[in-house]
């Protein structure tokens, strides 16, 4: 659990996997007579909320996703011989 707090953690794949969760969970407690689709309402609303504060601490975290290589390529301006 204290992995969760440390930079690298929030990796693309794992934030993918956190939203699906929250978007997913509500509609089970409706079919499983938890809460109210009243009520759902205001949960994904909250969970709308947390996740779009959060996603920018996230974000700035984790800026380029985890398939991308940074290359750095000097190139000579040549000189017209004329």
């Amino acid at each position: 659990m204290d992995n969760m707090f440390k930079v690298g953690f929030w990796n693309a794949d794992r934030r993918s996997w956190l939203y699906k969760v929250a978007v997913a969970a509500v509609p089970l407690l409706i079919a499983i007579g938890v809460i109210t689709g009243d009520l759902a309402q205001l949960i994904l609303n909250v969970i709308a909320a947390v996740l779009g504060v959060s996603a920018s601490g996230m974000a700035l975290s984790n800026i380029t996703p985890d398939n991308v290589f940074k290359v750095g390529l000097e190139v000579e301006k040549e000189e017209n011989s004329e």
